[in-house]
C-alpha cells in the first residue's frame, strides 16, 4: 500500500496517517491550528467512511518532530509539505482542511503547486 501511494519514510515525519486506506477513493489532508499538532485530526481516520484516507500535517517542532527548529520561512514550510504530500495527492481525490493560521499555509501551498 504504502510503495502504490509513493508514501516514503521522509513522508511519515510530515504526514501523519494513524489509519491507512489502501481502498480509499478520497484523502482528507488536514492543517493543524496554530501550535496545535496533527494527532488530533489524524485520530479522525478511525471514525470515517472506508473510503477516505485523512492524513495530518505535523510541523517541525511538534510532537514528534519537537528536536527540530520552528520553521521560521513561510516558503520552507510549504516545500516540506509539497514534498512530503503531493506523492499522496497527486492523481487522487483530495480536500485540504485548515484552522486558522495553517489555512494560510495551505492557501500558499495550492497557489505555488497548483498553478
Amino acid at each position: 500500500c504504502r510503495d502504490q501511494l509513493g508514501v516514503h519514510p521522509w513522508n511519515e515525519k510530515v504526514v501523519n496517517c494513524l489509519y491507512q486506506n489502501c481502498n480509499a477513493i478520497f484523502r482528507l489532508v488536514c492543517f493543524p491550528w496554530g501550535g496545535g499538532g496533527s494527532t488530533f485530526f489524524a485520530k479522525w481516520g478511525q471514525d470515517i467512511p472506508n473510503s477516505m484516507e485523512v492524513h495530518a500535517i505535523r510541523l517541525a517542532g511538534r510532537e514528534s518532530r519537537l528536536d527540530e527548529l520552528f520553521a521560521s520561512d513561510m516558503h520552507q514550510v510549504v516545500d516540506e509539505i509539497a514534498c512530503a504530500l503531493l506523492p499522496i495527492i497527486q492523481g487522487e481525490n483530495f480536500a485540504f482542511f485548515g484552522h486558522r493560521y495553517l489555512t494560510s499555509v495551505f492557501n500558499f501551498f495550492y497557489c505555488c503547486c497548483c498553478f
